[in-house]
């Protein structure tokens, strides 16, 4: 299963996270990616659609 670095930025207060995500080719990406933020004077919870993400393949090894 190919792996991705998926890159976003928190729609309140603006910092860019990122997180690693495998994908299954029989089920695609997500719509959106359900998201807390890490900042933690924010810290909140979002639904991020994938078309606003940035994914990066990764070496899986």
């Amino acid at each position: 299963m190919p792996v991705y670095e998926v890159e976003w930025e928190c729609g309140s207060c603006g910092e860019r996270h990122s997180f690693r995500h495998s994908i299954n080719d029989e089920d695609g990406w997500p719509n959106k990616f359900e998201l807390t933020c890490e900042n933690p004077e924010c810290g909140q919870e979002q639904d991020v659609p994938f078309r606003d993400c940035t994914a990066t393949a990764v070496d899986s090894a």
